[in-house]
């Protein structure tokens, strides 16, 4: 009983210690994305930005991290900087901006996936009605 207790002790502490580096790597990845590109949106109240996240400052286990995480993510902004949403811990989306990129349609903030295009409605930066002819 004493060796499975060890065991299972060692497993739950494996476990923890990948699950808090690849936290880690994300996070810092992430910190140091470079901007790929910006879009805003027609009455230039709100952008989105496409990152891509820098694992290779991590070495092996950064490339390991890359294995399992998005080529890229997505961030909106309104006009002043005040981020408003991200796709950055959408942990369940494949994101990627280097073949399509992010744009908005209709009002919408959306981005590739490898799964179609995902994306926010988004009230404030909504186009305005101008009773346009």
């Amino acid at each position: 009983m004493r060796k499975i207790s060890l065991t299972l002790t060692f497993v739950v502490c494996l476990l923890c210690s990948l699950g808090f580096t690849w936290l880690y790597v994300k996070q810092g990845a992430a910190s140091a994305a470079v901007v790929y590109s910006t879009t805003w949106n027609d009455p230039k109240t709100c952008y989105i930005n496409s990152y891509i996240p820098q694992y290779s400052g991590f070495g092996v286990v950064g490339k390991f991290v890359k294995l399992f995480a998005s080529e890229a993510f997505f961030r909106v902004y309104t006009d002043k900087g005040d981020l408003l949403k991200s796709s950055e811990w959408l942990l369940w989306q494949n994101e990627f901006t280097t073949d399509e990129r992010s744009r908005w349609v209709n009002g919408h903030a959306i981005y590739p996936t490898s799964s179609g295009y995902e994306g926010w409605n988004i009230s404030e930066c909504a186009a305005l009605n101008d009773n346009k002819e």
